[in-house]
C-alpha cells in the first residue's frame, strides 16, 4: 500500500516542474522588461537640467513636462531648466520630456537606484530640440531682446507665413503689429493687430492686440476711436491685466477730447480700482495737471498734486526713470504763484532744491532743481524783496 502511494507522489512531481519554471521565467522577464525589480522594491529620485541650444551657447527651458515610466508622478522644469522627480520605483525606466513647440524626447534605460537622488547624464544637461517654427520663434525673441526690430519682423513674418498652424502663429501676428507700432507705422500696425483678432479671436494675445489698435488711433490723434478700442479691452476681456492701462488711456483720450471732468473721473476710477497698479501714480499726477492747466482750479490742483506726493512718494514715470514727486512739487509751486501765495511757492520750490537736486522731469535734460531755484530767485526779487515791497 505504501509503495503505491509513493509511486503516485513521484509521478506528480515529475510532470509539473518544467511548466512552472517556464511560467516563472516569463513573469520575471516581463517584470524586468518593465523596469520592475521584485528583489529591489525601493524608490529613488531623479534630477536634471533641460536646455536648448542658442547659437554657440545654451539656454534653460522652463515648463517642460517631465514624466517617467512606472510612476504616476510628474513635474515641470523651473526657470533655470531644473527638475526633481520623486517617488520613482527603482529599476530601468523611460524618461519623457514634453514641451509645446519642441520635439518630444524619450530617454530609454534611465536606471533609478533606490534611496538616492539619481542624475540624468551624470549631471550633464538634457538638450531639447525645438521644432522649426519654434526655432524661428526663439530667434525672433532673441532679436527682440536686442532691439533688432527689423530682424524681429522678418523672423515673425516668416513664421506666420510658413507655419500658419503653429502654436506660435498668433504670437508672431501680435509682434508683427507691435513692431510696426514701435517703429511709428501706426496704420500698418493697426491692420496687423486687426488681423490677429480676425484669424485668432480666442488668442491670449487678443486683449493686447485690441489695446494696440487703441494705441495706434491715439498716436494718430484720433482720441474718439482710440477710446472705443480701450473700452472694448475692459468690456471684452474682464480678466485681463491690461485693464488698468486701458482705463488710463481712456482718461487721456477724454482729456484729448476736451472732456476734462470725465478725464478726472476716469483717472480717479483707475486709482480707486487699482490703487497699487503702476498706472495709479501718474493718474493722480495728471488729475492735478488737468485742474491746473485745463480747468485753472489751482486749489484743487494743489490738493491733487499733494496726493500724488503723499501717496506715491517713490513712484516713477512709466516711460522714464524720473520720480513723479518733484514734478508734482514744481506744479504745486506754480499753482501757489498763480494764486499769489509767494512764500508758499518759494517754500515748495525749496523742497525740490533740497530733496531732489539730481532729478529731471518731462523728458528734459535740465535738472528740475535748477528750474526751481530760478523760480525762487525770481519770486524773491519780484515779490518778496524789501526794495519792491517797502512795507515788508
Amino acid at each position: 500500500m505504501s509503495s503505491k502511494i509513493f509511486k503516485i507522489t513521484k509521478t506528480f512531481k515529475t510532470k509539473t516542474p518544467f511548466s512552472h519554471i517556464m511560467l516563472m521565467f516569463v513573469l520575471t522577464s516581463l517584470l524586468f522588461l518593465n523596469g520592475c525589480n521584485p528583489f529591489n522594491p525601493g524608490e529613488g529620485a531623479l534630477e536634471g537640467v533641460v536646455q536648448r541650444q542658442t547659437g554657440n551657447s545654451y539656454t534653460p527651458v522652463s515648463d517642460v513636462l517631465i514624466s517617467i515610466s512606472g510612476s504616476t508622478s510628474t513635474t515641470s522644469t523651473d526657470h533655470n531648466g531644473y527638475f526633481l522627480l520623486n517617488d520613482i520605483p527603482a529599476g530601468k525606466r523611460t524618461l519623457t520630456l514634453i514641451k509645446e513647440g519642441y520635439i518630444t524626447l524619450k530617454l530609454l534605460n534611465v536606471y533609478i537606484e533606490p534611496n538616492i537622488i539619481n542624475k540624468v547624464y551624470f549631471g550633464e544637461p538634457i538638450v531639447l530640440k525645438p521644432k522649426e517654427d519654434t526655432v524661428l520663434y526663439n530667434q525672433a525673441m532673441d532679436y527682440l531682446e536686442q532691439k533688432r526690430y527689423q530682424d524681429v519682423l522678418d523672423a515673425f513674418v516668416e513664421l506666420r507665413n510658413t507655419y500658419p498652424d503653429s502654436v506660435w502663429a498668433d504670437v508672431a501676428q501680435y509682434y508683427i503689429g507691435n513692431i510696426y507700432e514701435i517703429s511709428g507705422f501706426y496704420i500698418v500696425a493697426r491692420d496687423e493687430y486687426s488681423r490677429l483678432l480676425l484669424y485668432y479671436p480666442s488668442s491670449s494675445w487678443a486683449a493686447a492686440s485690441r489695446l494696440g489698435i487703441g494705441n495706434c488711433y491715439y498716436q494718430t490723434g484720433d482720441n474718439f476711436n482710440a477710446k472705443i478700442q480701450y473700452q472694448m479691452v475692459i468690456d471684452n476681456y474682464p480678466a485681463s491685466d491690461l485693464i488698468p492701462q486701458a482705463q488710463y488711456q481712456i482718461a487721456k483720450c477724454n482729456r484729448g477730447l476736451g472732456k476734462y471732468e470725465e478725464a478726472v473721473n476716469s483717472f480717479q476710477e483707475l486709482i480707486t480700482l487699482f490703487p497699487e497698479d503702476i498706472y495709479a501714480p501718474p493718474a493722480q499726477y495728471f488729475i492735478g495737471e488737468i485742474y491746473c492747466k485745463d480747468l485753472e482750479d489751482y486749489n484743487m490742483a494743489i490738493d491733487a498734486f499733494h496726493s500724488a506726493v503723499n501717496n506715491y512718494p517713490l513712484a516713477t514715470w512709466l516711460e522714464q526713470n524720473g520720480l513723479i514727486a518733484p514734478c508734482a512739487y514744481f506744479y504745486i509751486g506754480y499753482c501757489y504763484e498763480k494764486i499769489e501765495m509767494w512764500q508758499e511757492a518759494v517754500d515748495t520750490y525749496q523742497i525740490i532744491v533740497d530733496e531732489y537736486p539730481d532729478s529731471t522731469c518731462w523728458g528734459e535734460t535740465k535738472l528740475i532743481a535748477i528750474q526751481a531755484q530760478e523760480r525762487i530767485e525770481y519770486i524773491i526779487e519780484k515779490y518778496l524783496s524789501p526794495m519792491e515791497n517797502p512795507e515788508l
